[in-house]
């Protein structure tokens, strides 16, 4: 009899322990969710070239129209290597630059350049200086990014006054690294002729003042003078009738 007891208590022990077990709910399973995304913070990518500053201890005068012809060297540059920037025509900057009252020569400084930037509609923006003192040049380039004012790039090279398109080419190169985009430049046989330079440059301030005529004529002594600025003249808008 006790046997029996035993084997009852048993018995009731396994009932309850295999009715508790099946009170508890089993663990629902869940499908795995991928953990957000991180976005980084993408560089830029609407760019301006403004016009370059002056600051030339040989035949300021002379090298004065560089201003503008550097900046559009770059622009061509930009546009032409198949980056993903997406570079700001020249015509609307000088509309933007005439509104705001900014000498084509003068000097920007980084508050007019966030200025010129927000009016342009781009997030980053190129702006800078040259030198030229007697053979040399020195190229002193800055990208800042509009809307917080962020330097981007500071850059500066120096070479022969009669290589300024491969300078540019140089630079274009250097500002499509700094924001982390492809460049593939079209190659140059540049003769290296500085008077070209000037000539291109001339060209575009006769455009830029109606003169259709005389920039076609600079322009075709710039050519003469160096065919590897076929490219940059082709560029320009304005020129046809």
């Amino acid at each position: 009899m006790e046997h029996i007891n035993i084997y009852r208590s048993i018995a009731l022990i396994l009932l309850l322990l295999f009715a508790g077990c099946a009170g508890v709910p089993k663990e629902e399973t869940k499908e795995y969710e991928k953990p957000a995304e991180i976005v980084f913070d993408q560089a830029p990518k609407t760019m301006a070239v403004l016009p370059f500053e002056n600051n030339s201890v040989t035949e300021t005068e002379k090298y004065a129209p560089l201003s503008k012809g550097l900046s559009a060297m770059l622009i061509t540059d930009l546009k032409n290597s198949n980056t993903t920037l997406q570079i700001i025509e020249r015509e609307k900057i000088q509309a933007i630059l005439k509104e705001i009252a900014l000498s084509q020569s003068g000097s920007v400084d980084q508050s007019t350049a966030v200025k010129a930037g927000k009016l342009l509609g781009a997030q980053s923006i190129v702006f800078g200086s040259f030198m030229v003192l007697g053979n040399n040049v020195r190229i002193d380039a800055r990208i800042i990014k509009v809307e917080t004012g962020e330097l981007l790039m500071a850059e500066s090279m120096s070479g022969d006054n009669s290589g300024f398109l491969n300078l540019a080419v140089e630079l274009a190169g250097k500002i499509a690294k700094s924001m982390k985009v492809a460049f593939n430049p079209v190659s140059l046989k540049s003769k290296g002729n500085p008077d070209a330079a000037i000539y291109f440059s001339q060209g575009l301030e006769a455009i830029d003042r109606g003169d259709k005529e005389e920039a076609k004529r600079l322009f075709s002594n710039c050519i003469k003078l160096d065919p590897a600025y076929k490219e940059q003249v082709d560029n320009v808008k304005g020129l046809s009738k």
